[in-house]
């Protein structure tokens, strides 16, 4: 089998929007080269997801009706979903995945991002706080995790499968700041022969999808309080990111970066995953521990908005954001609100 299905599996918060908007700017250049991005039903990559829930449902018809769709001939195929990642955890699927590509003559290459356990918990905290699930704090969100999520972190347990499946080929790479562009990262990965970087179609700047900083942070958790208060449903919210966005990127907020842990949780929260990941580091990448992989990533400072330091123009500035974004969430999702 000369041909890859390639799947790029997130995980999440690790710029898998900027890596499938590259992708999709990019497949022209992609195309020329043998690799081929199969064609979104929907809005950029609406079909990898798709694609993604019929995996996790087993749907192989499915899947097979889109291959056969797509027709991609003698070409290598990359689809990126971070939506992947529970469905490849799950041996039934992999499996019938893999059987399902032999009969086109497709081998199974999956490469899946992973990100250092306090950093990763900081953004996926920062995520749901702008999207109004809940208005937890931190240290709140940061034991839920550990008693409800641990294993979404534990990623020499979430991956033994994949780890233990020697006929696929399946490739972690390190998500940081100290590792460079992603996107790049993930071409490099696949080993083709493709082009330096300065002849890709280069991505936007990313803002859309970045978090929204101390100041946005602290907006999304005062309206979802609101809302609890009065007993908005925030399960029937619609486009909930766009709320906080309208306000923080044209103001700028995401230079001032929100991190809501102490060095010392820190710490704790990289003990708890140690023994993990150091024997994770030793197996996936030769490392003698996890440091040694992320020890060139920049220390997270504790940044919160303190609202004792802002002054009483500014603190009348953001409660009136408040009203704003309370109002705006109203007008546009009235069922979610209670009827009186």
């Amino acid at each position: 089998m000369d041909k890859q299905f390639i799947i790029h599996a997130g995980t999440h918060k690790t710029a898998s929007t900027y890596i499938q908007e590259r992708l999709w700017k990019n497949r022209k250049i992609l195309y020329d080269l043998g690799l081929r991005l199969l064609k979104p039903r929907r809005k950029k990559t609406g079909q990898f997801m798709e694609l993604a829930r019929f995996l996790k449902e087993q749907n192989f018809s499915a899947i097979e009706s889109e291959l056969n769709r797509a027709s991609p001939g003698g070409q290598d195929v990359v689809v990126s979903a971070e939506q992947f990642t529970q469905p490849l955890l799950n041996s039934a699927c992999v499996d019938g995945l893999q059987k399902l590509l032999e009969g086109f003559g497709c081998r199974l290459k999956i490469v899946i991002f992973l990100r250092d356990q306090p950093d990763y918990i900081n953004s996926l905290y920062v995520q749901e706080v702008r999207r109004f699930y809940h208005s937890r704090d931190l240290p709140s969100f940061t034991k839920r995790c550990r008693l409800r999520r641990s294993h979404w972190f534990d990623y020499e347990t979430m991956f033994s499968h994949l780890l233990d499946h020697e006929s696929i080929d399946v490739k972690f790479l390190p998500y940081g700041s100290a590792f460079g562009d992603p996107f790049l990262n993930f071409m490099n990965s696949l080993d083709l022969n493709l082009p330096e970087g300065g002849e890709w179609v280069a991505g936007r700047s990313g803002k859309a999808n970045d978090q929204p900083g101390i100041k946005g942070v602290w907006l999304a958790l005062q309206v979802c309080k609101r809302m609890q208060e009065i007993g908005v449903n925030l399960k029937l919210l619609e486009n909930q990111s766009k709320y906080i966005r309208k306000y923080s990127i044209p103001r700028g907020w995401s230079d001032n970066r929100f991190f809501g842990m102490r060095p010392k949780k820190v710490r704790k929260i990289r003990e708890f995953y140690k023994n993990g990941n150091d024997r994770f580091a030793r197996r996936v990448w030769g490392k003698d521990s996890w440091s040694d992989v992320f020890q060139g990533l920049r220390p997270q400072v504790f940044n919160v908005l303190d609202e004792s330091s802002m002054t009483e123009r500014e603190m009348k500035e953001m409660k009136s954001l408040v009203d704003q974004v309370f109002m705006d969430i109203k007008a546009a999702n009235p069922l979610a609100f209670p009827q009186f």
